[in-house]
């Protein structure tokens, strides 16, 4: 049998009604139905602040409007085999972990969902069926009130339904079929017909017939005594029979949109194919040369030549896959649909039967050849082996060098032998907006870009790339130590040109190093010299980022190793090293 859940609201619009419900949920007010025995338990607000106490604290000192409503009775519970599973008539009863379970899942959503919104939960344990009465007080963003903001009309009360069934689904709790032609009862009105006990008939209770009693009389006394019996009796069988008629409408309802939907479904996937035929018609059907098309169309070829056609009040020039009508009704388009649409005046679907009913798998492919010839013409018309694409280096600013060099020796500690001699082979300068330039190389020695870094202030935070420069292509790199004849042994990977330059001018030329600036794994040198190279580091910051990207190298490169600075990054340990480190280091860079 399938377990529902149970989520219903009572809209309390005085203060008057809150002190009923309070006075209710509290059992300040005798509840018949209530088993005093059984201890409630409060899952949300404190125990000892009146319910309109905590209302007025939210609600605080804007006016309230005559009509608005001061807050909502939130009613959560499950259909009872949930909480009593083995015997799920036996009221009162019910299972203790079962309870817990969905007491911590509804506290947790009412929390998530309205938040402190929330001033007050109660489990009530001491009736026919464990339930919750939460209470909140409708605030909006701008701290008024505003009930129509969350429990406005069958869609948003359809959605809170949705999401309190979701957030109870893990403990096989379902949601009724939404859409359902049932009438969901209000909080009052379920939780009377959830208490509601039918009293048993006991013959024995009777009133006996007193001698020489008419029948007339006994009769009436009979009705007497039976009567709030039968009464209670009838609106039980009245329930029961509004029920089953719920049940039989939700079953018509869950029948009824299954039907739907397979047919909606069915009618998605010939929408779907009928979209994928008439893609592939188009395709084929598109590129027909136009002079065919236009001689389909009942047009004739204009005896001026220039590939005009005549006809019905068009003068269409057609030059490769273009046309161009000067005649009444003048307006110019590309390929063989357009035509068709602009000169039969129809849509793109009556376009395509229309050209399909005319031309033969021949002319089709007739039209694929013709694309191609076409295409090629094209693209023969343009030279894509020019150089007018060639990288050209931003304009070097010599009046800004001197706070560009201060910037790159005083600020980030770098050798000023190493930046002045860069500079003096053009890889480092100043630009007009006094950022340095670094220059980008492929590993051959040809310009590919330049990295920008700004250079006012002690943290500038501007980076970027010249226009056209090919990221992939080159990087910013030098190579120190060694002779010029000797091979490279060691290739030292890092972020960026700063901390290229910071850890060449942390580690000492015992050998022919290459120092090399690649942001990402994906642009890498991809030549077999570089991968050859004995040794190659992945030295970057020490952080996941830079895991990470070592990570990724060392599965393009087997033998890389990982090497992390001491501090953050290389330039940050550089700056951090004592002035006596930093001369002897200058002096192994001078040699």
């Amino acid at each position: 049998m399938a377990t529902y859940a149970i989520c219903r609201i009572q809209k309390i619009k005085n203060w008057g009604e809150l002190g009923s419900s309070s006075q209710h949920t509290t059992r300040e007010r005798y509840t018949p139905n209530a088993d005093y025995s059984v201890q409630n338990i409060r899952l949300i607000g404190a125990s000892n602040v009146a319910l309109e106490t905590l209302f007025r604290d939210k609600i605080g000192a804007q006016t309230i409007r005559s009509n608005a409503v001061l807050g909502v009775e939130i009613l959560l519970s499950a259909s009872p085999q949930y909480f009593r599973p083995d015997n799920p008539s036996q009221a009162g009863a019910y299972n203790k972990e079962l309870v817990d379970e969905f007491a911590v899942a509804s506290t947790n959503w009412l929390l998530e969902r309205y938040q402190d919104k929330v001033v007050r939960a109660e489990l009530h344990l001491d009736e026919a069926t464990p339930h919750i009465h939460a209470y909140i007080v409708p605030i909006d963003n701008r701290n008024r009130l505003n009930s129509r903001a969350f429990f406005n009309g069958r869609q948003q009360l359809s959605e809170m339904q949705d999401s309190f069934a979701n957030a109870v689904k893990h403990l096989g709790i379902e949601r009724g079929v939404k859409g359902s032609k049932a009438t969901h009862t209000s909080v009052k009105k379920y939780y009377a017909e959830v208490n509601q006990k039918s009293d048993n008939i006991n013959f024995e209770d009777l009133p006996k017939p007193k001698q020489n009693q008419s029948a007339f009389i006994y009769r009436e006394e009979l009705k007497q005594a039976l009567q709030s019996n039968l009464d209670i009796i009838n609106s039980q069988l009245a329930d029961r029979a509004r029920i089953l008629k719920e049940k039989g409408e939700l079953a018509e309802t869950a029948l009824s949109s299954e039907r739907e939907r397979q047919k909606l479904e069915q009618r998605v996937k010939m929408l779907e194919q009928e979209v994928i035929s008439l893609r592939t018609q188009a395709e084929l059907l598109r590129d027909l040369p136009l002079d065919d098309v236009a001689y389909q169309l009942g047009l004739f070829l204009d005896k001026k030549g220039n590939n005009r056609w005549r006809g019905n009040n068009h003068i269409i020039s057609i030059v490769d896959a273009k046309f161009y009508d000067f005649g009444a009704n003048q307006k110019g388009g590309g390929g063989a649909i357009d035509l068709v649409m602009h000169v039969n005046q129809c849509d793109f679907k009556d376009a395509l039967k229309w050209l399909a009913e005319r031309f033969n798998s021949q002319e089709i492919a007739k039209a694929v050849t013709h694309h191609i010839r076409t295409q090629t013409e094209q693209i023969s018309k343009y030279n894509l082996t020019n150089n007018s694409n060639k990288f050209t280096p931003p304009g070097a600013d010599k009046s800004h060098w001197r706070e560009v060099q201060k910037y790159l020796t005083k600020s980030r500690k770098l050798s000023e032998p190493l930046i002045q001699a860069l500079h003096t082979n053009n890889l480092i300068y100043a630009d007009k907006n006094a950022n340095v330039v670094f220059i980008m190389r492929n590993l051959a020695g040809e310009t590919t870009g330049a990295y920008l870094r700004g250079t006012i202030g002690s943290r500038n935070p501007f980076i970027g790339f010249a226009p056209d420069t090919k990221r992939t292509a080159g990087w910013f790199h030098l190579t120190i130590g060694g002779q010029a004849s000797d091979p490279i042994t060691r290739a030292v990977l890092v972020k960026s040109p700063i901390e290229a330059l910071s850890i060449a001018s942390l580690m000492a030329p015992n050998e022919k190093i290459l120092y090399l600036a690649a942001d990402s794994a994906r642009s890498l040198p991809t030549s077999e010299s570089f991968r050859n190279i004995p040794t190659i580091i992945a030295a970057y910051d020490n952080d996941p980022a830079g895991d990470e990207i070592s990570k990724q190298i060392k599965e393009i490169i087997p033998h890389a190793t990982r090497l992390r600075p001491k501090a953050k990054d290389w330039n940050e340990q550089l700056e951090k090293q004592t002035p006596t480190q930093q001369t002897k280091k200058q002096k192994q860079l001078e040699h």
